[in-house]
């Protein structure tokens, strides 16, 4: 069976975050969990150089596992894709959702809101604060502050050069409730004409979760049309 890579996003699991898709994809494929530095059952703990760290721990597990497709969701579509541009030969497709090559200005002051929030969460919200001790260990405040001191300040993006040297096949579907990803997938398909794009209707930032149905099924002619 062929590999998919589960990347999940900020404060996740890759079972949490792609809970809707394992039983769906588990008989076809070999699912692989990786938990990112800090997260669930990674075995690393997270470091202030957050995505570097990150990307260098998947690729190797890509060069342990062999190759295969990658399944990322917003912290793990980013780090899909820049795995892509660096170890092509380990990628035989990426699936992003939840995904933004770039932030706009005109988000920066909610990104900055939404780090306040965050940082203070046990304040905030004590539910959440609860959720990550759970999923993380007492190792998640850390990892909190690493992950989105490096999401809001030093976001990982993807310029029109870069996406002029991504040769790996791309699958992008976002939610069509954000307006700056539904910008987001005009962006991809504009700067890589052969990525297959879509818009999910009534999905948010986590359309996978959101709309499980539908993603899942174009997933699968994704996959099956590249296994062909």
């Amino acid at each position: 069976m062929e590999k998919v890579y589960m990347l999940h996003g900020f404060m996740g699991t890759s079972k949490s975050h792609f809970s809707s898709q394992i039983d769906y994809f588990k008989e076809k494929y070999e699912l692989v969990f990786l938990d990112l530095p800090g997260h669930g059952d990674s075995p690393l703990e997270s470091t202030e150089d957050y995505f570097e760290h990150a990307l260098e721990y998947v690729i190797s597990r890509l060069k342990v596992g062999g190759e295969g497709y990658l399944m990322g969701l917003s912290l793990g579509a980013s780090l899909a894709v820049h795995i892509s541009l660096r170890e092509p030969e380990l990628v035989k497709g990426t699936i992003l959702t939840g995904y933004t090559p770039y932030i706009p200005e005109r988000l920066k002051e909610v990104m900055e809101k939404q780090y306040d929030y965050f940082i203070n969460i046990e304040e905030n919200n004590t539910q959440i604060a609860q959720s990550f001790e759970n999923l993380h260990g007492n190792k998640w405040r850390k990892t909190l502050e690493h992950v989105l001191h490096t999401m809001t300040f030093k976001y990982p993006g993807i310029s029109k050069a870069d996406f002029e040297k991504l040769n790996t096949p791309v699958l992008l579907l976002n939610g069509s409730n954000d307006k700056h990803e539904v910008e987001a997938v005009a962006y991809v398909k504009e700067n890589k004409e052969d990525a297959l794009i879509g818009l999910i209707p009534g999905a948010g930032h986590t359309a996978n979760l959101d709309q499980p149905d539908v993603f899942n099924r174009i997933v699968e002619d994704f996959l099956e049309l590249r296994g062909s």
